[in-house]
């Protein structure tokens, strides 16, 4: 691997060329004793940062609080946003840096953001740091949905440390440091068109589009143009969630991402057994982010920037390019869908057949993961495995006939190449983490260097069904 040393990391920060209202110079503050926990070759990559020359020593200061790496000049910025459905006038980075940024090895630029890196002028009551099961859990996330191919934020490394913190019980501090082209949100909008400011709302959305969406200058709306194409990264991210049973658990618009990636990873899960009103947040009394309310909200907090955005779009516009996100999600859904059952072609059914599908899973309380496994042996002619899971019944049956008659020659191949061998079970996070924080890191990267594979065989481990105790957990929000 090409790369350089972390001491040749030249940052910048594109950032700090907005006003100072829009922002606050802050300074990690070093943790206890820290320790290099995990790192992700796969996202060094990104920034030409050669493993080789990142000892786990220069890690750990750099991220650990004690270093800055070179032309960093850290802040933490201003955003508000749209929690549980209610305003909340001021937010921001309570916990959280953003180094820099810099030029990745194919000319993307990417912003380094230290989080758990202690107290901002947006803390509010909170010590601004992360536990080291949160950091854990957002690292694997991170990685485990880009190897799945779905628009996220990255992790670079996790440093642990000798830092004590206050939860629910007492634990220990960890930064974990994200990769992301942007952390801007919704919520940034958000915080100046409530605060009534329109010139920095202005200055923020020509700032998004210069360095993110330098296309819609060519539109002869270049604002609307970006907010149409939010609203259809937005609405594709969904179909991908959906399609792989993923809950984020807090899409408030502060974790929305401007630039439709997946953003914030608190409580979240993937599916065991597939019930569509799975509430994977504990703090979620009443369900708002519940597995199938995912799409919907997502549209709503459209919505919420759209709103933010009608200083310099009219309304009619917003709109109209509000109301493309129900079919291009229907449309991406669907076919992404139907790469996970092996169809290539299409069929006027294949909606139909779909939910039919999803129907049966539902009443059988089959795993959701384990189905599309047991229908590539339907696909290879050996039904069983899947009667075995849903039941063997008329309607098992009625819909496995309609299903062969659907698929083509081609679909086993198609559905190896869409139906992941791995998916990050809670179950598998609860127990590296119960062994990380007891100092045994092995569990950690083992885990990690199969969800880099997903597709491929693993240990069976990480391919069962999750046992009893560790089905359809509830998180909280507690990090």
């Amino acid at each position: 691997m090409n790369g350089v040393g972390l001491e040749l990391l030249q940052l910048g920060n594109r950032f700090a060329e907005l006003s100072a209202s829009f922002y606050h110079p802050v300074t990690p503050q070093p943790l206890k004793n820290p320790f290099l926990v995990a790192f992700s070759t796969d996202a060094a990559a990104l920034i030409g940062l050669d493993p080789c020359q990142a000892s786990a020593q220069q890690l750990s200061e750099y991220f650990g609080g004690h270093r800055l790496l070179p032309g960093s000049e850290p802040l933490a910025s201003v955003y508000s946003g749209h929690q549980f459905g209610g305003y909340s006038a001021q937010l921001g980075d309570g916990r959280a840096a953003l180094l820099g940024d810099l030029p990745g090895s194919d000319g993307q630029r990417w912003e380094l953001q230290l989080k758990g890196s202690g107290k901002t002028p947006y803390s509010r009551h909170a010590d601004g740091r992360a536990a080291l099961r949160s950091v854990i859990r957002e690292y694997l996330a991170s990685e485990a949905l880009a190897a799945l191919g779905v628009p996220t934020t990255r992790a670079l490394c996790i440093i642990g440390s000798e830092t004590p913190i206050y939860r629910e019980s007492i634990e220990s501090a960890a930064t974990v440091v994200r990769l992301s082209p942007s952390h801007i949100r919704f919520g940034h909008f958000e915080y100046f068109y409530y605060t009534r400011q329109p010139e920095q709302l202005k200055q923020l959305a020509d700032f998004v589009i210069e360095h993110h969406y330098p296309h819609c200058n060519e539109s002869e709306k270049p604002y609307l143009a970006m907010y149409s194409e939010v609203v259809e990264r937005t609405a594709k991210l969904m179909a991908s969630w959906q399609v792989l049973g993923f809950c984020h658990g807090v899409m408030n618009t502060d974790n929305m991402s401007i630039l439709g990636l997946t953003l914030d990873y608190g409580p979240f899960a993937f599916l065991d057994e597939y019930q569509p009103d799975y509430i994977c947040n504990r703090s979620d009394e009443h369900g708002r982010y519940a597995y199938r309310q995912q799409p919907a909200v997502a549209m709503w907090n459209c919505v919420c920037l759209a709103q933010s955005l009608t200083g310099l779009v009219k309304q009619t516009d917003l709109e109209q390019a509000l109301n493309r996100f129900e079919p291009l999600y229907a449309v991406a859904y669907t076919e992404q869908m139907k790469l996970r059952l092996g169809m290539s072609d299409k069929a006027p059914q294949d909606a139909e057949l779909i939910e039919a599908f999803l129907q049966l899973l539902q009443q059988a309380k089959a795993d959701y993961n384990a189905a599309f496994l047991a229908l590539e042996q339907v696909a290879d002619g050996d039904p069983e495995p899947f009667t075995l899971l849903l039941g063997d019944n008329e309607a098992v049956a009625d819909w496995l006939q309609r299903y062969r008659a659907r698929i083509g020659v081609n679909a086993t191949e198609l559905m190896s190449r869409h139906n992941p061998r791995i998916i990050l079970r809670n179950y598998l996070a609860q127990q590296v983490i119960g062994r990380a924080e007891q100092g045994d890191f092995t569990d950690l990267a083992q885990l990690h260097a199969a969800l880099r594979e997903p597709y491929k065989e693993h240990l069976e481990i990480y391919s069962q069904a999750s046992p009893e105790w560790g089905k359809n957990l509830s998180l909280s929000c507690s990090s």
